[in-house]
């Protein structure tokens, strides 16, 4: 084989790749739609408490009861940790009368008696001193035995000797370069304690976080108790935390702090974190930029989109969804919840509608296992010949989180390509874009979601979709987007307002407007940065173009659209 072989092998292989990337349909599942770039465990199912040199714990007894109160605790404290007892008296006084605390003190890690209160303590204690990167060996030897403490809802309490070793990379100069695997437990982090705003740590966790593109870089200053549980990040005490994430090709890291809870003045995201945002931001960073800055064209190749602005049906629309899907006697109908719990009614309203219109095949599918999502044969075979999915109202992260990148997505994906119809309404309005909008897991006030925005299901590219419009004045917040990201067409829906899609035509249906906004449409004067249309209009995706606009024209109020009485949001 000559030098110049594996080049052109090289270039063969490009070819082959932009070539399969030409062929692609557009509703096809994109290359940062891979299941493997995503986190797959997005929460942790217990607490995870930090102790970074809590010097009063009088205010915070009340947090502190909330985790201890009635529970059996067992506490492993080092011999030498001088500050420790701060703690072991606070939790003392909190685990009540219905609770036990019992406490072992110790010189090396005790592997054996660690296991066994993993295996029946409600909250376990270690509280190790000196930071010491030796007791990282033998916790690793537990770490099957944590991850399944956590698993069942219980929770550990650390000092910040521990911390430093609960994320996936240990930052500690002791360790050699290459052999910094951390426990992982506070997941895709870095830990750094005794954080000084003011000093070298912020420039030692960024070059940690630059090193491992996909972590966040957690500083916690002296005096703080952090906790995570779930996937919510708050802290307590005295100082701050600063969250780190590494910039995109060199360019500006994100960093921001988190402040304890002190007034209702304090905005969530004052006070109040999601872990699993930041997780995906990461890895956000190491992908191509998003949105792409050429244009993407909104078309639908095949089959058709139903977009509900939320608070109810134009009266027919779902009859209308059924026919799409080939009728009630052939449609095959999935009905596919946006809800954060782990479980869901089974007996739900719209699959009951379906079933009064003469549906028989019509069913629902819900998970928060991104695994089962992937690859669970049984979970995916009502996608194989479905014909029309709904998917419902909530919190639109939700849906990302579950289905983003797996299996499923794709095969969402086809039941479109096969001709058939998605829908939804509110968050399931939204999560039909390429472009995820207002998918904020704290709060829902902000339209743009670092994390996040690379979140929709794809099923039409260059948008990006808004909800209960003018209900809750959303006006701004679209033009907001716009102005950032002026490559996507924006769509805001009224309630009770929808837009059925075929191709790039977008028609409008309902009592309320559908608002178009492009950035390159000329403003002048006071006029809106936005076209609004009513009922009974069009509008041309591709071209961003009015086709036909009703405005003005006398509505038949025996024939205006009324509410068709549902649950669905």
């Amino acid at each position: 084989m000559t030098s110049t072989e594996p080049s052109l092998w090289r270039s063969l292989f490009l070819a082959i790749v932009m070539a399969m990337q030409l062929g692609v349909p557009a509703n096809a599942q994109s290359l940062e739609e891979q299941f493997s770039h995503w986190p797959v465990n997005l929460t942790i199912h217990g607490r995870i408490l930090i102790d970074n040199g809590v010097q009063d714990w009088d205010d915070l007894m009340p947090v502190l009861e909330r985790v201890t109160k009635d529970q059996s605790v067992v506490c492993f404290q080092r011999e030498a940790a001088g500050s420790s007892k701060r703690l072991t008296d606070a939790l003392n006084a909190t685990v009540g009368d219905n609770g036990s605390i019992e406490a072992t003190s110790f010189t090396a890690m005790p592997l054996d008696e660690l296991k066994s209160a993993l295996s029946s303590a409600d909250v376990v204690v270690i509280q190790a001193g000196e930071d010491r990167a030796s007791d990282l060996p033998t916790l690793l030897k537990l770490k099957p035995h944590l991850d399944q403490f956590l698993a069942e809802g219980r929770t550990l309490v650390v000092d910040q000797a521990i911390a430093t070793l609960l994320g996936k990379a240990v930052l500690s100069k002791t360790l050699p370069t290459g052999n910094d695997a951390g426990l992982n437990l506070f997941p895709d982090s870095i830990l750094l304690c005794d954080f000084d705003e003011n000093g070298e740590s912020q420039a030692d966790l960024l070059k940690a976080v630059t090193g491992h593109p996909r972590t966040v870089g957690i500083g916690i200053q002296r005096g703080v108790m952090l906790m995570l549980s779930g996937r919510k990040v708050t802290c307590y005490g005295s100082g701050r935390t600063t969250f780190v994430l590494a910039g995109r090709d060199k360019g500006l890291p994100r960093i921001e702090t988190l402040s304890p809870a002190a007034t209702r003045r304090q905005t969530p995201q004052e006070a109040l974190l999601d872990l699993t945002e930041w997780r995906r931001d990461a890895i956000d960073r190491t992908l191509e930029p998003f949105p792409p800055e050429q244009t993407e064209t909104p078309f639908v190749e095949n089959g058709t989109l139903v977009i509900v602005g939320g608070g109810g049906l134009p009266p027919g629309l779902m009859s209308r969804f059924v026919e799409l899907a080939g009728g009630k006697e052939n449609a095959r109908l999935v009905y596919v919840p946006c809800a954060e719990e782990l479980e869901v009614n089974q007996d739900q309203e719209i699959v009951r509608n379906w079933k009064k219109l003469g549906v028989e095949q019509a069913t629902l599918i819900h998970t928060k296992n991104r695994r089962l999502a992937n690859s669970d044969e049984e979970f995916l075979a009502p996608l194989k010949d479905a014909t029309g999915i709904w998917f419902g109202g909530g919190r639109q992260w939700n849906l990302a989180d579950s289905y983003y990148g797996t299996k499923a997505h794709q095969m969402m994906k086809e039941v479109l390509q096969r001709g058939g119809v998605v829908g939804g309404s509110s968050a399931g309005a939204s999560i039909q874009a390429r472009y995820l909008a207002r998918a904020t897991p704290i709060g829902k006030f902000n339209i743009m979601a670092p994390g996040y925005e690379r979140g929709g299901l794809g099923f039409i590219g260059g948008v990006a979709i808004d909800q209960h419009f003018t209900q809750r004045k959303r006006h701004k917040d679209l033009t907001q987007l716009i102005n950032r990201y002026p490559q996507l067409l924006g769509i805001g829906l009224d309630e009770m307002t929808a837009i059925v899609v075929q191709k790039s035509k977008a028609e409008v249906v309902g009592n309320g407007k559908v608002f178009f906004y492009d950035s390159q449409r000329p403003v002048i004067g006071d006029e809106p940065d936005y076209v609004a249309l009513p009922n009974g209009s069009s509008y041309d995706l591709a071209k961003r173009a009015v086709l036909v606009d009703t405005t003005g024209v006398p509505v038949d109020k025996e024939s205006e659209p009324k509410i068709e009485k549902s649950n669905i949001q």
